[in-house]
């Protein structure tokens, strides 16, 4: 808001008063003015040699008005500079803006993040009505952005070119004006705008202006859970087309799966810029094979063309030989170059990206070209922390490769089209597509038939969004389902929008949408648990909305419907988040019906707090004092806004890979390998063995090539001379690589893995201390115990009961007293489930107790033991601490607890330690790298890691309980020659470290806040319960992966040097 206040003295002083509003942004059958009809993305071109080059970005065709352009911004429609489109205008002192960018992100107006309530006055199709006083809309009732910039026609164009001026996206709403004319209106700033322009335009400088507005009655069918933010934000550009031209066109693959044999259908719209008709033209149309070999090629005489635009005509088939088909793994595409010429000269080509390619459903089950098929997927926002809805080329790259490698094959665009250039980077990565049309009212309609429901006015605005989406989208291979929108309830306007959707999508593809499955191909829902899932097998589920809303028949049918289920969103994975992921997998691999699923989201909404300073951090909803606001919900990706993967996404990684493996014996060793591949052999890949013993590895290599068929198993027998220690911890890790590069990784990466467990040896290793010349001595004081030996120091607090200072040569490593610990800061999921409030008990749990007795129990030349007693004040849980100290400084401490049964269930159970602030650099023999939980470790092998402590803890955008590593046979800090070591005694512990206190963590709302303590705090627990993640407002960690009261018992070692 920087500008604010400059803006509306500026004003004030050069406008008329009263600007009133334009009607037409709160008026519900107005959808546009002006606009042409809706065509694909792909452009042509003046030459088959030309078209071979042309892209989205690339065309002769095509001139760019990205770049400054000049701006001012007005809060409200009222106090917008009217005339500010006319040649004359005075415009010197308004600011430069960069298109395409997002007017907030600029330092103009505000931010605004919300989930599901309307920012503005909800009185449809109005959105200028006074609102609630705390409203950001209160005082910026719908704010405006006037942009204006000059450009000039490319001479080589000529003059017998319609100019047509393109917004690929500009809103949510929009008037143009060109040399102060007129031009039209636009609203769905997710599609394409595009005006005729010639009569428009003169010689030399031509003068654009567009009036974009915050908010219009679209808004209405915007309200998802996104930034709402405002301006030009995708490509502006002008591009020249023929005065006889084929606006649209369509190639549509045609499969026979029982031949594989293909055709191709072609679909065009004819255009005539003239006021006469015009004959004689032929459509030649040349098919190349993937390998770019010319296959066939084809003329046709085509119809006239008359005046205006005609309706969109059919060419007969194209028949193909046997053809190769289109998978996620190999996205095989043809090229259609399609001719449209006059007497043998060419009057415009296109060339045409086409892939044979067929989901259906098969009973309760979908197929992928006949091969039964499990939907790996993520839901992705458009976003970047910079410019929030602009997002660069690179970073939808950076998003494919992180997706491919995190082996997702479905995207679902939520809940929007995208930029055209993600369609053409998905067809060449090979992911799959569910697109959906920038429609929801979940404020209004959300399981309800409230808008658009049945209102003719509202339903023709949805089903021109439908339509439009589907012919622009229909071309791109990797579009292969379509969906009805988001959370905009149900009605006869989703009835509607899937006969248009058939009628424009000849392949007809599949159709989802959750709030009406009545109209969809297949069932879905939003966040149903495993548990619901195994009663839906049944037939014997309720369905319901993510808050136990209730549904009807009209919605959704007759239940149980029989159709395949897919799981629209799940796995929410806001915060600390994805528990349980694999119990989810578990079923959906045992089950045809549970054809997979998104999970929710893909990328945190986070905007950095300073774009020229990254490094500053992020912010989220409230932050720009925006409200209504939904605070960090919109922080809830698996990756970090600046593409960086979270702990949870390796989680997802692992769970979602396309090989399982299984141990089967392991005298010989001999794994049962299933490839869940549809196309490819394993024969493709490394496969790499790993033995580890104790943590270190002693051997590894590549195994002699493996073939395992698509959709088949394989029982494998490791050769002879691949052993294991049988008096060691051993580890038996199975990869598969690629040995060749791929367009998403590098040559080496890994595709699958597995880890097996071979002996049930339990490791104790220690630091190698130094022995003792001279026995330790003991001394005692009325508060505390003492024990010095050679060059250690171990002090015991007596009115607390612990050990309160450990040092090794003079140098003190354990600083203050060992606490209980049971809490945890909570994590968004605890937030949503109230776990502050369900088990608060244990939030101070361990600071409130008695020693019933602290006293030494033997004490010789070789160990000193001391034993504690313990009764917590409120919980009544009683423990028992015994600390043993040998001669040579080595500690062990085994801690019994016991809780009563009547007692909720406990965050964690462990003792805290704060340590030596130097001692920075972190080893361990454990699950890892990264963060993990008991119901989130399947990505986490064990072995030998190393890091630094800033790399060890996960910063998460609002500050919660994190950087735990299960599994931990061993622990070390470290610095120079300090060492300090922790060493489970029998079963592992988990353990957690951080620079700051929990009070700190969970009190704090963002990273960058955090306040560092003196000491390293180091929690080493016996248990700590899961993250959980299958919804993060309300629904608990399974029980399974919490902790019971009960008795509980775990025994360390500490060492030092």
């Amino acid at each position: 808001m920087k500008h604010f206040f400059k803006t509306v003295l500026l004003l004030s002083a050069t406008l008329p008063c009263f600007a009133q509003t334009p009607p037409e942004i709160q008026d519900a059958n107005i959808i546009g003015i002006n606009k042409l009809p809706p065509r694909t993305a792909i452009w042509p071109a003046p030459s088959a040699q030309e078209a071979q080059n042309t892209n989205y970005e690339h065309s002769v065709w095509v001139k760019s008005l990205n770049g400054k352009w000049d701006f001012f911004w007005s809060p409200d429609p009222q106090s917008r500079p009217v005339n500010f489109y006319k040649p004359e205008f005075n415009r010197n002192d308004w600011k430069k803006i960069e298109v395409p960018s997002i007017i907030e992100r600029q330092g103009y107006g505000t931010p605004l993040y919300v989930n599901s309530t309307y920012p503005f006055k909800v009185n449809p199709p109005f959105i200028m009505d006074e609102p609630n006083h705390k409203y950001t809309t209160f005082k910026q009732r719908n704010p405006v952005g006037s942009f204006c910039r000059t450009f000039l026609l490319p001479e080589e164009w000529g003059n017998d070119k319609e100019i047509i001026l393109h917004l690929a996206g500009a809103g949510p709403a929009a008037f143009i004006w060109i040399n102060g004319e007129k031009v039209g209106y636009t609203q769905d700033p997710r599609l394409p705008a595009e005006f005729s322009i010639n009569k428009y335009l003169k010689k030399g400088e031509n003068l654009l202006a567009i009036e974009v507005y915050k908010y219009c009655d679209g808004s209405y069918l915007e309200d998802q859970d996104f930034w709402r933010l405002s301006g030009i934000f995708r490509d502006v550009f002008i591009r020249a087309v023929p005065k006889i031209s084929l606006w649209d066109i369509y190639a549509q693959p045609e499969l026979d799966l029982s031949s594989h044999k293909g055709k191709i259908n072609l679909h065009y719209t004819p255009a005539n810029f003239t006021e006469k008709r015009d004959s004689d033209y032929k459509i030649n149309i040349s098919v190349f094979s993937p390998l770019g070999k010319k296959l066939v090629n084809k003329n046709f005489k085509i119809k006239d063309f008359a005046p205006g635009f005609g309706k969109e005509s059919k060419l007969p088939a194209i028949e193909l030989d046997t053809v190769q088909l289109w998978y996620d793994e190999s996205p095989i595409q043809y090229k259609v170059l399609v001719e449209l010429s006059k007497k043998g000269k060419t009057i415009e080509a296109y060339k045409l990206p086409v892939a044979f390619r067929k989901i259906e459903v098969d009973g309760n089950k979908i197929l992928l070209n006949g091969k039964k098929f499990k939907i790996r997927g993520v839901n992705r926002h458009e976003f970047s922390p910079d410019q929030g809805w602009v997002i660069s080329k690179e970073e939808m790259i950076k998003d494919l490769e992180l997706m491919k490698q995190g082996n997702v094959n479905f995207i679902r665009n939520a809940h929007y089209p995208n930029d055209p250039r993600w369609y053409e980077l998905c067809n060449q990565y090979g992911i799959m597509i569910m697109d959906e049309p920038n429609i929801e009212s979940h404020g209004l309609s959300y399981l309800r038939k409230v808008l658009p429901a049945d209102l003719p006015e509202w339903s023709k605005a949805c089903i021109d969004r439908m339509r439009r989406m589907v012919i622009r989208d229909r071309q791109y291979p990797c579009v292969t389902m379509w969906s009805l929108g988001n959370e905009a309830g149900y009605g006869n306007a989703f009835v509607e929008m899937r006969k248009i959707t058939h009628r424009y999508d000849p392949e007809l593809r599949l159709i989802q949408y959750a709030d009406m499955n009545r109209v969809a191909d297949i069932d879905s829902q939003t966040y149903p648990t495993a548990d619901w899932l195994r009663q839906h097998l049944k037939g014997k589920a309720v369905r319901k909305g993510e808050r136990g809303e209730s549904t009807s028949i009209e919605q959704h049918g007759k239940y149980p419907s029989g159709k395949p289920f897919l799981l629209s969103e799940y796995a929410h994975a806001q915060g600390n988040s994805l528990g349980d992921l694999i119990d989810y997998w578990e079923l959906i691999y045992k089950h045809d019906m549970l054809i997979g699923g998104f999970i929710w989201d893909w990328v945190d909404q986070a905007l950095w707090k300073d774009p020229s300073n990254p490094s500053a951090g992020y912010l989220y909803g409230g932050d720009f004092g925006d409200f209504p606001n939904d605070k960090n919900g919109c922080i809830d990706g698996l990756i970090s806004a600046d593409r960086i993967p979270h702990p949870h996404y390796y989680e997802m990684q692992k769970v979602y890979q396309p090989v399982a493996f299984r141990l089967i014996d392991s005298q010989p060793l001999t794994i049962d390998v299933t490839n869940r591949l549809l196309t490819t052999d394993l024969n493709k890949y490394d496969f790499k063995y790993q033995i580890q013993e104790n943590g270190k590895i002693t051997s590894e290599g590549i195994l002699p090539e493996i073939s395992v068929s698509p959709c088949s198993s394989r029982k494998i027998t490791l050769p002879d001379h691949i052993r294991y220690d049988l008096k060691k911890e051993s580890f038996l890790k199975i990869s598969i690589q690629l040995r060749e590069p791929e367009i998403w990784a590098k040559e080496g990466f890994t595709v699958a893995w597995e880890q097996f467990k071979l002996n049930d040896i339990k490791p104790s290793i220690t630091l190698a201390m130094p022995k003792a010349s001279n026995p330790a001595i003991l001394y005692e004081s009325d508060t505390l115990y003492a024990i010095k030996g050679d060059f250690f120091e171990v002090k015991f607090n007596r009115k607390n009961g612990m050990l309160s200072s450990y040092s090794i040569n003079n140098k003190e490593l354990i600083k203050a007293p060992v606490r209980f610990n049971f809490r945890r800061a909570l994590t968004d999921n605890d937030r949503g489930w109230k776990v502050g409030e369900k088990m608060k008990i244990w939030q101070d749990a361990g600071l409130h107790y008695t020693v019933q007795q602290f006293h030494i129990t033997s004490s010789d030349k070789d160990k000193t033991v001391i034993k504690g007693e313990y009764a917590f004040t409120d919980s009544k849980a009683t423990a028992i601490i015994e600390h043993t100290v040998f001669a040579n400084g080595t500690i062990e401490i085994e801690y019994n607890i016991s809780i009563p049964l009547n007692l909720p269930n406990i965050p964690r159970i462990g003792l805290q330690f704060e340590i030596e602030k130097e001692l920075q650099n972190i080893d361990w023999y454990g699950r890892g790298p990264h963060e993990n939980y008991i119901d989130r470790e399947s990505g986490a092998a064990i072995g030998i890691y190393q890091t630094t402590l800033n790399q060890w803890i996960t910063p998460y955008v609002r500050p919660q309980e994190n950087s735990n590593r299960g599994g931990i046979r061993w622990l070390r800090f470290s610095q120079g020659t300090h060492q300090l070591q922790f060493s489970a005694v029998g079963e592992p512990f988990c353990a957690s470290a951080w620079p700051y206190t929990i009070s700190t963590l969970e009190q704090t709302t963002h990273d960058f806040e955090l306040k560092m303590h003196n000491n390293i705090i180091v929690d080493i627990d016996c248990n700590q319960m899961g993250v959980g993640g299958d919804c993060s407002w309300g629904l608990p960690v399974l029980q399974k992966y919490q902790i019971k009261p009960g008795k509980y018992q775990y025994k360390f070692i500490i060492s030092a040097k």
